[in-house]
């Protein structure tokens, strides 16, 4: 147990509170001897004088050997996002209803997590994950502003987008934790995709979502040289998701994406 003020900042800083049920398995903290003892898997690693004072810097601490983003961090991460979500709207074409690419792929991300009974956190992950996923081509946008042929430079440095945004997003630690879904949805099941090759589950599990979102909106919204000469109807998409199945995308994710779309959005197939 932890003294009653740290308990309430505790709370305040990561929504939750200090539980551990096992000391010898991930990181933990507790009182112990009036010290503030911090431990991962049983191995101590810190102890803090019990000083209100030392708070902020002890929860700092412990969020860094948890995963967890203390509360500054948390802001800066928020502030960063907001800054590179705007820019791939902005840069990004909208339909009649006003949606981007990297809007609408959010949307169905947001509904297709609740269809898996994701956690609420898990839930609002995903659909960060999904506004970030092509920031790369923010760099692309640009290039072709200033390109007298611009389609074969958009041709030319499409495969580089997963990189770019992963050098935009590694600016800052707070935005990390994105980076394997922005570097890798474009990775194939078979390990034809790019840019590293990644085959089955060796590719993020958020990543692996995503290619199946963000192919499902691209085919019913844009004509595209790369899938086919005109746009497809949503029951079109997923028949054709439902036979990439296995060499493009995760065959169990697409199971679960084809019954929610049937599920959810009533699409027959």
């Amino acid at each position: 147990m932890l003294p009653e003020k740290l308990l309430k900042e505790f709370r305040s800083a990561f929504g939750m509170d200090p539980i551990c049920h096992d000391t010898e398995k991930g990181t933990c903290i507790f009182e112990q001897n009036e010290y503030i003892v911090i431990k991962t898997n049983g191995v101590l690693i810190a102890q803090f004088k019990d000083d209100e004072s030392s708070y902020g810097d002890i929860l700092s601490f412990y969020a860094k050997k948890a995963g967890l983003l203390s509360p500054a961090e948390r802001d800066i991460e928020k502030i960063l996002r907001s800054m590179f979500v705007n820019l791939i709207v902005l840069t990004e074409v909208e339909d009649r209803y006003g949606f981007s690419h990297s809007q609408r792929v959010a949307k169905i991300a947001e509904g297709f997590a609740m269809y898996l009974n994701m956690k609420p956190e898990e839930v609002e992950d995903l659909k960060n994950h999904a506004l970030l996923h092509d920031v790369g081509k923010i760099a692309i946008e640009q290039l072709m502003l200033y390109s007298p042929t611009r389609l074969r430079t958009f041709e030319t440095h499409y495969e580089d987008h997963p990189t770019m945004g992963t050098i935009y997003l590694s600016i800052h630690e707070s935005l990390w934790r994105y980076i394997p879904t922005v570097r890798n949805h474009h990775e194939k099941w078979d390990g034809t995709g790019f840019p590293d090759k990644l085959k089955g589950t060796d590719i993020p599990y958020f990543a692996r979502i995503i290619a199946i979102l963000d192919y499902y909106d691209e085919v019913t919204n844009f004509v595209s040289a790369d899938w086919d000469s005109e746009i497809k109807t949503p029951k079109q998409a997923i028949n054709e998701i439902k036979r990439m199945a296995g060499t493009f995308f995760d065959p169990d994710l697409v199971n679960k994406f084809v019954e929610f779309m049937q599920t959810v959005h009533k699409i027959e197939v």
